[in-house]
């Protein structure tokens, strides 16, 4: 995990200019939705209805919690959030697991799922979304 981390700080680094508009570049940034239930199909104009709850013991899901860590996060700072399904690029579903930490699993918009883990805290779960978000964008851009 410490290569990951390094690799994702040199990522964080070299991309740091692409969201200013002021720097000349036209890169759009992957836009990351926060699903709050994992949902038969997670694509753009999904209509279906939720079919597991992703909450435990009662508890509500922590979407607003993932949202403030991915605006937090250095690894996720060349994603932009939405909370707009159908603008989105990538889906984050996280799930508590109780005392065993948080599940994760992150999809394309063709509901393909590129990468999923475990992590003890949303935090680290979150890191690790975004570590693979971006693994998938650039290989996505350089195969353009």
């Amino acid at each position: 995990m410490v290569g990951l981390a390094v690799t994702l700080a040199g990522f964080a680094q070299s991309n740091a200019g692409t969201a200013d508009p002021h720097a000349g570049s036209t890169t759009r940034r992957a836009v990351i939705f926060v699903m709050p239930n994992a949902l038969m199909s997670a694509g753009p104009g999904d209509n279906s209805q939720v079919v597991v709850d992703s909450s435990h013991n009662g508890k509500e899901p922590q979407v607003a919690k993932v949202y403030q860590e991915l605006q937090h996060d250095r690894s996720c700072q060349n994603f932009a959030e939405n909370m707009v399904k159908d603008k989105a690029d990538y889906f984050l579903l996280l799930q508590h697991g109780g005392g065993v930490g948080n599940r994760w699993a992150v999809s394309n918009k063709s509901g393909d799922v590129i990468a999923s883990g475990q992590a003890f805290t949303v935090g680290k779960s979150v890191t690790d979304a975004c570590a693979a978000i971006a693994k998938d964008w650039n290989s996505a851009a350089a195969g353009h």
